[in-house]
């Protein structure tokens, strides 16, 4: 699974808009945009902040992706 594809499961999953996701996490509805098209490679700290959200939510993170 790559990063974007867990980040659009991680949303669904959740029912959570791209906006709503953004704000979860304090960073803009691009940002969550240009990850789930896979635009941009996010930034470690953006990434620990997804996953933080992620466990938060009682969700786990594919190995392949840690």
């Amino acid at each position: 699974m790559t990063f974007s594809e867990f980040v659009i499961s991680v949303r669904k999953k959740l029912k959570l808009s791209q906006k709503q996701l953004a704000t979860a996490i304090n960073v803009s509805y691009s940002t969550i945009n240009r990850w789930e098209n896979d635009h941009v490679v996010p930034s470690n700290l953006a990434v620990k902040s997804f996953y933080d959200f992620c466990e938060n939510n009682f969700i786990d993170i594919p190995n392949d992706l840690l």
